[in-house]
Formats: structure tokens, C-alpha cells, sequence
């Protein structure tokens, strides 16, 4: 009996061992999944570490990728990802974040030959009713509702470098970059809100484009509370923008004087 329970005892050990060992291999091929399960795209991730004694989760270099029929390959450049999560949510299956920073590089909006645009195809968009409603998201499996895993994430930090934006539908490709480094804090956010959206919204917002088929108001039907929020989450940013030209405005008003 003691031997059956010496060798049980090394056998959970060398199990613990291995988990230890292999425990980023299989964050990275949860977050694989989990991202393309969410957006309906693949991806492309450098690196991922998690925290032995912490909950803590860091990605880096996460690529989401564009659909095949479109002709520009990259939609996201993601350099980092970070997540502080309660170690035992993630064990009861409602996984409780108290904290998530997405510090967005690059954001590529693509219409293609037949003008339909990238943000389209994302899970979760075309299924609202924005747009012409004939595109379906990649993945999808002809109407059958998915169940939503129950979540909840504290605080959101979002950071937005640029937003390219290429057009093909034409028949020549138009190209527009539009450099924003922006920062938006959402807080409370349930699994009610789809966070793909949510970072796209925080990105139309600032961004006039051409007709995407996709409406900022059509994606704030199902953020509930934290959709309304957006305008607020973005003001510091404006505020910044607009007293940074004001006081250049000011600087170049004195130098006027004193000439």
C-alpha cells in the first residue's frame, strides 16, 4: 500500500513538473484559441509567459491576421498583451481580470476588390446588423448562437498607435495611415461586452473613414453601459490634443508680438 502510494505521490509530482514546464505552451495555445474562437481571424503570437506564483499573463508580438480573400495579410500588430487575473476564477471557469492592457501597434482596415472591409468579417459585428448585414463572419456556423463563457475585467487600458487604411475596391489600391496614440480606461466590463468591438468602437470614433459597413452606432447596441462610455474614456485624450494646440497657438502668437 505505501509503495502504490509513493508512486502515486511521484506521479502527481511528475505531473506538476510537467505543467510547470510546458505551462506557456499551453497559455499560448489557449490564447490561439480563445482569440480566434472570439474574432474568427488567425493568428500569429511571438511569445507568451505566465506568472508561476502570480496571475499574471504577458503576449508579445500577437498578429492577427486577415482572411484569405483580402489582399493586405496583416489586420493587427499587437506588441504586448498583458492580463492580471485571480488565479482561482480561472479555476471556476468564470474568469475575474482585474486587469488588461492592449497596446495596439497598428490597426489595418481593408476593403477588398468586391468592397467588402476586414472589420466585417469579425465576429460579433456582422452579427449586429451594422451594414448591409450580407457578410458573415469568418467562422460561422449558419446562425447557431455560441454560448459566451462568463467573465469579468476591472479595468481595460487600451492603447492605439495607428490606424492604415487600404482601399482595392476601385481597381488601384488607396492608402491613407493615420497616426492617433490615443489611450482609453474602460472599467466593469462583463462578458455582455464584446471587447473586439469594443476596441474597434474606441477606434471609429476617432478615426472619419469611408463607408466600412460597419456604423459606430450599430456597435454600441450591445456594449450596454460601457458603449455610452466611450466618449468619456476618449476625452482626456481630445482635451489633451486640443489645449496642446492652444498653447501652441499661444506660443506662436507671442513670438508675433515680439518681433
Amino acid at each position: 500500500m505505501k509503495k502504490i502510494l509513493l508512486w502515486l505521490g511521484i506521479g502527481v509530482l511528475g505531473l506538476l513538473v510537467v505543467l510547470v514546464l510546458a505551462r506557456n505552451f499551453i497559455a499560448r495555445k489557449a490564447v490561439e484559441v480563445g482569440t480566434q474562437k472570439m474574432t474568427g481571424f488567425p493568428l500569429e503570437i511571438g511569445a507568451v509567459n505566465v506568472g508561476l506564483l502570480n496571475g499574471r499573463l504577458d503576449v508579445d508580438n500577437l498578429k492577427l491576421m486577415n482572411p484569405p480573400e483580402f489582399e493586405e495579410k496583416l489586420f493587427v500588430d499587437l506588441p504586448k498583451l498583458h492580463v492580471d487575473y485571480r488565479l482561482g476564477s480561472m479555476i471556476a471557469g468564470a474568469p475575474h481580470i482585474n486587469d488588461m492592457v492592449i497596446n495596439l501597434n497598428e490597426l489595418v482596415i481593408v476593403k477588398n476588390a468586391k468592397g467588402e472591409s476586414n472589420v466585417q468579417k469579425l465576429k460579433g459585428v456582422a452579427s449586429s446588423g451594422s451594414g448591409s448585414g450580407s457578410s458573415k463572419p469568418a467562422g460561422s456556423s449558419g446562425g447557431k448562437t455560441e454560448s459566451r463563457t462568463k467573465y469579468r475585467v476591472d479595468r481595460l487600458h487600451i492603447h492605439v498607435g495607428t490606424v492604415k487604411y487600404m482601399d482595392y475596391s476601385r481597381g488601384k489600391l488607396s492608402e491613407r495611415n493615420t497616426p492617433l496614440n490615443i489611450d482609453a480606461t474602460y472599467n466593469n466590463i462583463t462578458d455582455s461586452t464584446d471587447i473586439s468591438r469594443l476596441v474597434l468602437l474606441t477606434v471609429l470614433t476617432q478615426v472619419h473613414l469611408p463607408d466600412i459597413g460597419i456604423k459606430t452606432d450599430d456597435l454600441k447596441k450591445d456594449l450596454g453601459n460601457i458603449g455610452t462610455s466611450v466618449t468619456e474614456a476618449l476625452s482626456g485624450a481630445t482635451n489633451a490634443l486640443d489645449q496642446v494646440g492652444k498653447d501652441l497657438g499661444n506660443v506662436f502668437k507671442n513670438l508675433g508680438k515680439q518681433k
